[in-house]
């Protein structure tokens, strides 16, 4: 059972919930010289429970509506038959229990901010794929992320850390929106013929496929412009990776190949995101 429970929670991409609050942290002791470990922990708890409920979700929406049957992708237990999606429902349903409880504590610093950010966080992990208006369904995914897991996470966070949100913070949330953006982009122009096939209309199956890779080359290269406004260099040393990454996506626009380009993406947002903080700290 656990390693289905590992698999379902797809621990690659939980990098993106990793960063958020810990960049926000770096720039809190950039720009005011103080730390708060206890909100970060909190944050880190929180954010990380959202994304695995939406992992959970994802596995088991899908499932039920046939979108994984012919995956080019990693395992997908419920698809797979590996758990029930009952089994994979209810994992998702712990998650967003625990991330409830945590918000709790984070509405009680933040106030009503905190509080329409953190039920909106909670019902999008399950609107993602499910309920009426399925975001990754209507090609809505990318916007979903970049606001998610970019200004949502690390505005919110660093509101949290500090009760306040100078105008620097939205740079350096969208430059972690748009590498988290990255993720799912490369993971929908893999999967972008098998999602036209069951209805899947994510935004790489509506726009012409040119649009759609230079698109994703954005969300990759302009988090290096912003680098010049923080007068931050280390993120650079993230450089040969995001060669990488390009390299694979000019050559492979669809198929596993492009297992090996989400793997470095996220190899690509750790770095960056790490260095960032090192840098914003030191």
């Amino acid at each position: 059972m656990i390693k289905h429970i590992l698999a379902a929670s797809r621990p690659k991409t939980l990098v993106a919930a990793i960063i958020p609050p810990v960049v926000a942290h770096g720039l809190l002791i950039n720009l005011y010289d103080k730390t708060n470990y206890l909100y970060l922990t909190l944050c880190l708890a929180a954010s990380l429970c959202i994304q695995l409920a939406t992992n959970f979700y994802n596995d088991a929406v899908d499932a039920i509506k046939g979108a994984d049957v012919e995956r080019v992708g990693p395992r997908r237990v419920s698809s797979a038959g590996d758990v029930s999606i009952k089994t994979t429902m209810m994992w998702g349903h712990i998650a967003i229990a625990l991330a409830s409880i945590l918000g709790v504590f984070l509405f009680l610093r933040g106030g009503p901010v905190v509080l329409v950010l953190g039920v909106l966080s909670l019902y999008l992990s399950y609107g993602y794929t499910g309920g009426p208006l399925p975001l990754a369904y209507k090609g809505l995914g990318e916007i979903f992320v970049f606001l998610f897991f970019g200004l949502f996470a690390v505005c919110g966070s660093f509101y949290i850390y500090s009760l306040e949100l100078p105008p620097i913070v939205f740079l350096v949330a969208s430059q972690v929106g748009l590498l988290s953006t990255s993720l799912i982009m490369i993971n929908n122009l893999r999967d972008r013929k098998t999602d036209k096939t069951v209805g899947k209309l994510t935004m790489a199956t509506r726009l012409p496929l040119g649009v759609y890779v230079g698109s994703l080359y954005a969300t990759l290269i302009l988090p290096y412009l912003g680098l010049i406004k923080l007068n931050t260099w280390a993120p650079l040393i993230a450089l040969p990776i995001l060669i990488k990454v390009l390299k694979i996506v000019r050559y492979n626009k669809d198929g596993a190949h492009l297992n090996e380009a989400l793997k470095f993406a996220g190899i690509h947002l750790l770095l960056f995101g790490l260095a960032l903080f090192g840098n914003l700290v030191l």
